[in-house]
C-alpha cells in the first residue's frame, strides 16, 4: 500500500460559477473567512472540496457502471438500472440507517464491498450501521491570489492580484418566449385565445394600445446576475490518497480521466461555466485542449480494467442484491 499526495494548479479556461449566497436576482460566489498575516479577516471566494469530490465520483462511478453493463444498452435500447439504494450508495454515498435488510453490515461485509468495487474504497460510503471512510482527501481549489498567498506554498504564487481582480459580475437574461409571435403559435389555440383575452384586458384597465410587461400567462422573463471567477483565473488544488492498494490507486486514476472528457467543475455549465485544465505536479495532466491519451504521463487503467471483467459478475450481485 502506499499513501500520495498530489499538488498542482486548476486553471479556468471559461468563468467559473459557485454559488453560495443568491440575494433577489444576484448570486455570489460561495466564500470563505481568511485570516490575513496582519490578523485581519478576508471572505475569499473558493471552490469547495465537496463539490470536486462529488463531480469525481459521480465520474468514476458511472464509468464503472457502463463497463458493468448498466445503463442503456446502444444496440437494443435495453434499460438496465439500479435500486434506488443501489444508485444513492454508488453516487451520493448513501446514508445511516439503523439496520441493512434487518442486520447490520459487519466488517467482513464492508471487507468485501470493498475489495470488489474499489472505489468505494477510494470515496467511502455509508451502509446500515455502518461508514466506511474514502481514501481519498480531496481538497478546496483555492484562488492564488494576494488574500491566499500566505497558505498555498511559494512555487504556486508567481505574480498574484488580489482576488477581486479576479471576480466579475456577469449578466443574464430569460426572454419571455410567450411573446413572440412564432413560437406563440405553438400553444394550443383554446390556451393562446385566454392568453389573448387576458391580455386585451389588461390595456384596457390600462387605458393603452400596448403590451403590459407580464400581463399574460406567468412572467418568464427577467434579468439576473451571477458572480463569477474570471477565464484564466489559477486555483490551487491538493489531493491525497491514504494508504491506498495499486488497484484502488488505478482506479482513481481513471477517474480522474474519465473526468478530463468533461473538464466542468462549478454550476451552469449548460451555458458555457466552469471548464478547466488541471496540472499537477510530476503526475497528470488534464486538459481538454490535448488529445486523448497525450494527456497521462503513464499508461493506466489495465489492472483495473482486468478487475472489473474477471470479478464483474460478483460486483453486479453485489449491486443488484442491495435493494
Amino acid at each position: 500500500m502506499q499513501t500520495l499526495v498530489f499538488e498542482g494548479t486548476m486553471t479556468a479556461l471559461t468563468s467559473i460559477s459557485h454559488i453560495g449566497d443568491s440575494h433577489g436576482v444576484n448570486s455570489k460566489l460561495r466564500r470563505e473567512k481568511v485570516i490575513q498575516p496582519n490578523g485581519s479577516v478576508e471572505e475569499i471566494p473558493i471552490i469547495s472540496g465537496n463539490a470536486l469530490r462529488g463531480i469525481l465520483r459521480d465520474r468514476g462511478m458511472l464509468h464503472m457502471l457502463k463497463l458493468l453493463g448498466y445503463g442503456v444498452n446502444d444496440e437494443t435500447g435495453e434499460v438496465k438500472g439500479l435500486s434506488l439504494s443501489a444508485f444513492y450508495f454508488l453516487f451520493s454515498g448513501g446514508a445511516l440507517t439503523k439496520d441493512l435488510g434487518n442486520r447490520g453490515l459487519d466488517v467482513d461485509e464492508a471487507r468485501r464491498w470493498r475489495g470488489l468495487i474499489p472505489l468505494v474504497a477510494v470515496f467511502g460510503g455509508a451502509m446500515g450501521n455502518q461508514i466506511m471512510p474514502g481514501k481519498a482527501k480531496i481538497g478546496k481549489a483555492i484562488p492564488i491570489c494576494t488574500e491566499t498567498a500566505h497558505i498555498i506554498p511559494e512555487r504556486y504564487l508567481g505574480g498574484v492580484d488580489s482576488v477581486w481582480e479576479l471576480c466579475q459580475e456577469e449578466a443574464y437574461t430569460r426572454r419571455d418566449d410567450e411573446k413572440n409571435d412564432n413560437l406563440r403559435q405553438l400553444i394550443t389555440p383554446e390556451v393562446r385565445g385566454l392568453l389573448e383575452m387576458d391580455a386585451s384586458a389588461k390595456r384596457a384597465k390600462a387605458g393603452t394600445k400596448d403590451d403590459v410587461e407580464g400581463e399574460t400567462g406567468q412572467k418568464q422573463q427577467m434579468r439576473y446576475y451571477v458572480e463569477t471567477l474570471a477565464a484564466g483565473s489559477r486555483l490551487y488544488w491538493e489531493i491525497s490518497l491514504d494508504d491506498v492498494t495499486d488497484l484502488e490507486r488505478e482506479a482513481f486514476f481513471v477517474t480522474l480521466a474519465e473526468f478530463s472528457r468533461f473538464p466542468y467543475i462549478g454550476g451552469k455549465s449548460s451555458v458555457g461555466h466552469g471548464k478547466v485544465s488541471i496540472k499537477f505536479d510530476n503526475w497528470i495532466e488534464i486538459d481538454s485542449r490535448v488529445t486523448n491519451g497525450k494527456e497521462l504521463s503513464f499508461g493506466i487503467g489495465n489492472l483495473y480494467q482486468k478487475h472489473l471483467q474477471e470479478r464483474g459478475d460478483e460486483i453486479r450481485e453485489l449491486i443488484n442484491g442491495l435493494a
